[in-house]
């Protein structure tokens, strides 16, 4: 399997400060062959320190990547993502409790929404608490994989700022050739999905710079809609 991919994230139009934080993970794990890991965050605007947010939540997956799921390795598919969903579990309610208590300390309060995804062979999991969204784009169209859990510009659930939040946990399989694409949502509020799909799909993800290209494209697309938030997209285009 080949696998192409970029982020792209910037302030954006209006805002001082970048509160989105992401990354990208490709790995080769013998038994399991090459596996994709995917994590948007974005700090809540309108609280203290989104970025402190979003950042620590970034930094926990990143580490549960290299230190929890290394230890899985040996593992069946099936049982393996039973696994990793128990310790995404525990995890979010650890990366909960954690920004919570530095809120607490500094009198503030922080959140962060959290969308990531995990690819084993042709099989992925996912998870959501927030906004932010995961997109699956392949010959077949586009669709979106996650739920938003706002109502309005309104979060239901985030990371920290809230009682323990209840993760969306999916569970999919790729049929062919496919691009994921992890955005926070002033990438996805102005654009259309078939919008997406066209710069983003399979076929136009001939280098990971054609990616990042198509990228920038779309933000200069969301920035002439006057979108003002900070803007995130991390793509992975995997070729099975």
């Amino acid at each position: 399997m080949k696998v192409k991919a970029c982020i792209n994230t910037d302030v954006g139009k209006k805002r001082k400060e970048n509160q989105d934080s992401s990354l990208i993970k490709v790995a080769n794990s013998g038994k399991l062959g090459r596996i994709s890991f995917v994590v948007v965050c974005d700090g809540m605007g309108g609280l203290s320190k989104g970025e402190v947010a979003s950042c620590k939540a970034v930094r926990a997956m990143e580490s549960w990547f290299h230190e929890e799921l290394a230890l899985m390795q040996d593992l069946s598919d099936d049982k393996l993502l039973d696994t990793v969903e128990r310790s995404w579990r525990r995890l979010v309610s650890k990366i909960n409790g954690d920004i919570k208590r530095y809120g607490k300390h500094r009198g503030i309060s922080l959140g962060t929404t959290m969308a990531a995804l995990l690819q084993v062979g042709r099989k992925y999991i996912l998870l959501n608490v927030g906004d932010s969204r995961i997109y699956l784009l392949s010959r077949r169209g586009i669709k979106q994989l996650t739920q938003d859990q706002s109502v309005g510009n309104v979060l239901i659930q985030c990371v920290g700022s809230s009682k323990a939040p209840d993760p969306e946990i999916i569970r999919g399989e790729f049929r062919s050739d496919s691009t994921i694409v992890a955005c926070s949502d002033g990438f996805w509020r102005k654009l259309e999905d078939e919008e997406i799909f066209r710069a983003l799909c399979p076929q136009m993800c001939v280098t990971s710079e054609d990616m990042l290209d198509q990228c920038r494209y779309l933000f200069d697309v969301a920035w002439e809609r006057e979108e003002k938030d900070n803007i995130t997209a991390a793509a992975l285009c995997m070729e099975f």
